[in-house]
């Protein structure tokens, strides 16, 4: 549900339940960098970790979460904690909006580099992705992750899906960024998920999947840990190479997230801007057919 707004979300809650959704991920919810309806990207350069921007303040996610639950739905946010918003013509350069916390301290943020090779686990985790990367493996800069987190947690939210999780290290790579995110968090049992896409090394998923859901790919040892799709905001949204989904039609995307439903323990269907497909009755059998402990995220 990106870049929906609270009335949109609340009118479609009783509609995801009869589907057989268990849960309703909601686009970013951080505030943006610039104000009024931009394009779908904008939601993912935030200014820092407050929370409220053009779609949702505070009082909406708390709205939504109780009628959510009254419905036996759980809210999940996507959240952005890699990186802020760039400066115009400066893709590397912070925003003059973001946060005065972020924006004074040089130590707050990863070298002023993109990273160059994607199958290169040290360029992934500590150079940028064409936005200001945070460096998250700072104390204080973490502190500010959790604070936001367990902010959400108190107005309701049960579940984050955190955006560049592949950016992020490992344990075994030096950081322990993950496992004291998690012990950070004041709620246990909340489901965690993080974007690790293309990643192809077995043994890297494995060790994100000892922390979180992988959203995204296989992990072999652990397919339960898996969080796949069909499709997503990136897959067809972007106008680069990531966009390969724009040339199949919803009933394609359709098709194929039934066939996921079926299969896999976790899976998560992007609702297309404007699009009534996720409504159709061939996904509410696919989930009615599906065993009872398969979890389905919306």
């Amino acid at each position: 549900m990106q870049n929906w707004d609270a009335n949109a979300i609340i009118q479609a809650i009783p509609k995801a339940k009869e589907q057989g959704f268990d849960a309703c991920l909601i686009g970013p919810v951080q505030k943006l960098k610039e104000d009024g309806y931009k394009e779908w990207w904008m939601s993912y350069q935030p200014t820092g970790f407050q929370i409220g921007n053009i779609y949702l303040s505070k009082t909406d996610i708390q709205n939504i979460c109780q009628i959510a639950h009254s419905y036996l739905l759980d809210t999940h946010i996507d959240c952005i904690i890699n990186h802020t918003g760039s400066k115009e013509n400066d893709a590397l350069t912070p925003h003059p909006n973001v946060d005065p916390r972020l924006l004074k301290n040089p130590e707050y943020w990863k070298e002023k580099k993109n990273v160059s090779n994607w199958e290169d686990r040290k360029d992934v985790i500590t150079h940028c992705m064409n936005v200001p990367g945070l460096n998250v493996y700072h104390p204080e800069v973490q502190k500010m992750i959790s604070e936001f987190l367990n902010e959400l947690v108190d107005l309701g939210v049960m579940g984050f899906r955190f955006d560049a999780a592949k950016s992020i290290g490992l344990p075994s790579e030096g950081y322990t960024f993950w496992p004291d995110l998690i012990y950070s968090l004041k709620k246990w049992g909340l489901f965690l998920y993080g974007e690790v896409i293309f990643e192809k090394s077995q043994n890297v998923l494995a060790e994100y999947a000892k922390y979180i859901n992988v959203l995204g790919s296989y992990v072999n040892e652990n397919p339960n840990r898996s969080v796949l799709f069909s499709e997503s905001h990136d897959s067809f949204l972007s106008e680069d190479a990531l966009g390969y989904t724009k040339n199949k039609s919803s009933e394609e995307i359709m098709k194929e997230y039934c066939a996921l439903v079926r299969n896999h323990e976790n899976t998560l269907f992007y609702i297309r801007p404007f699009d009534e497909t996720w409504k159709n009755p061939q996904i509410k059998e696919a989930h009615e057919n599906a065993l009872k402990r398969v979890r389905k995220i919306a």
